[in-house]
């Protein structure tokens, strides 16, 4: 008898754990920035951070791929400094300062 409620309660607790996951996705609606999309940036960020900074495009890192409301982020890090590689509406990529107005 035990074992069958242990086996209820499992089943419970994973029900319950999906319909959280099923929120926290939601949440996300209305954000962009496919992995596809992600992807197709890394290498045109990657150059334009390198011909804006010095610093050879190996030596740049991703911190993160960010989803936002007016399209996908991309974190970078080049020698220390925080840049921002965004996709814009033509396809093109915009790579500025973390400080930038």
């Amino acid at each position: 008898m035990r074992t069958g409620f242990k086996i209820i309660a499992l089943v419970t607790a994973c029900a319950g754990l999906a319909g959280c996951v099923d929120d926290m996705e939601s949440q996300g609606e209305g954000l962009s920035g496919t992995p596809s999309q992600f992807d197709a940036m890394e290498g045109r960020c990657l150059s334009q951070a390198a011909g804006m900074t010095g610093v050879p495009q190996s030596a740049i890192g991703i911190n993160e791929r960010l989803q936002t409301g007016g399209g996908p982020i991309l974190t970078l890090d080049a020698a220390g400094s925080s840049y921002t590689c965004r996709l814009e509406d033509d396809g093109s990529v915009t790579v500025f300062s973390e400080f930038a107005d």
